[in-house]
């Protein structure tokens, strides 16, 4: 799989994943210069980054259900706190 293709001038490279044959193939024909730089991918380096993006979407996922369940927590001290206060009369005091 292709991923990168130098650029129209100098040595710059840009990514060409998810661009398509055609666009590549007109990229290596405006190619000023005789040469052209290719990046390419091969399949067991796309299940590598297939396994890693598994894993980080499940770390996601983890801390975003982390952080709901704390929230939770935290609006149900809140509300238990107002019912205190609304059970005394002015703050407690009399």
């Amino acid at each position: 799989m292709v991923t990168m293709c130098s650029s129209t001038f100098g040595d710059e490279m840009w990514s060409c994943r998810g661009a398509g044959l055609s666009r590549v193939l007109s990229a290596i024909r405006l190619r000023a210069g005789p040469t052209v730089k290719l990046v390419f991918e091969n399949s067991s380096q796309s299940s590598a980054k297939k396994n890693s993006a598994q894993k980080s979407m499940e770390a996601a996922e983890l801390a975003r259900k982390r952080a709901q369940d704390k929230k939770d927590s935290l609006l149900k001290e809140l509300e238990s706190d107002n019912q205190k206060l609304k059970k005394g009369k002015f703050l407690g005091l009399f």
